[in-house]
């Protein structure tokens, strides 16, 4: 007989929302950087895309998380 499992479509929601907040950090990480290369090395666009990367990396990692709680 098979056995009826509950699933929630949080993780799939998740997943979604951080994934999109990943992509958008890591496309801002590559545009203060090239900004930062173009207009001379700019130290404020260099702390700038190491934020974007930190928040990237925070959100790629809530992602994967939230595929292990809400399987």
């Amino acid at each position: 007989m098979a056995e009826m499992t509950e699933t929630s479509d949080m993780g799939k929601g998740l997943v979604l929302v951080f994934g999109i907040i990943t992509a958008l950090a890591a496309v801002g990480t590559a545009a203060s950087a090239y900004q930062s290369e173009i207009g001379g090395g700019d130290d404020s666009l260099q702390i700038l895309s190491g934020v974007f990367l930190a928040v990237a990396f925070v959100a790629a990692g809530i992602a994967v998380a939230a595929v292990h709680l809400y399987r």
